[in-house]
């Protein structure tokens, strides 16, 4: 797997599950969202994906409950080669850097009610849309 497809699937997966609203006062809401992951310029790759009202429980938590919550499934969706070096939490926005071996990579997502668009220091930009319940 190439480095930059490795850091997409894993911004992918780590942004997938933290879609929020930023003016409740839930930072994540649960339901299907439908997710554009883009590396560089290529073709959007569209995925769907469902947030149960336990993840969102975790993500609504204070800074190390969601700290805790993204670095265990980063370690699971990872088999443990990537970790996070930092998480910050400000308001609508959200800042992480990731470690995957030696490469680090920044994200930074800013969350609008239901969608939210990010984008990384390695070239990866996602944007998100709640599509509404599960099925």
């Amino acid at each position: 797997m190439t480095k930059v497809f490795a850091v997409a699937l894993l911004s992918f997966t780590i942004l997938a599950l933290s879609a929020t609203d930023a003016g409740a006062a839930d930072r994540v809401q649960p339901g299907q969202w439908e997710t554009a992951l883009r590396v560089k310029s290529g073709k959007p790759m569209i995925t769907k994906s469902c947030i149960t009202a336990a993840e969102s429980r975790l993500m609504n938590g204070d800074l190390p409950t969601m700290r805790k919550y993204l670095e265990d499934s980063t370690a699971k969706n990872t088999q443990g080669r990537c970790a996070f070096k930092k998480v910050e939490l400000n308001g609508n926005r959200v800042v992480v850097t990731l470690v995957c071996g030696k490469s680090e990579t920044v994200g930074t997502t800013t969350y609008h009610g239901d969608r939210y668009e990010s984008s990384s220091s390695g070239g990866v930009t996602i944007v998100g849309k709640r599509l509404g319940a599960c099925p």
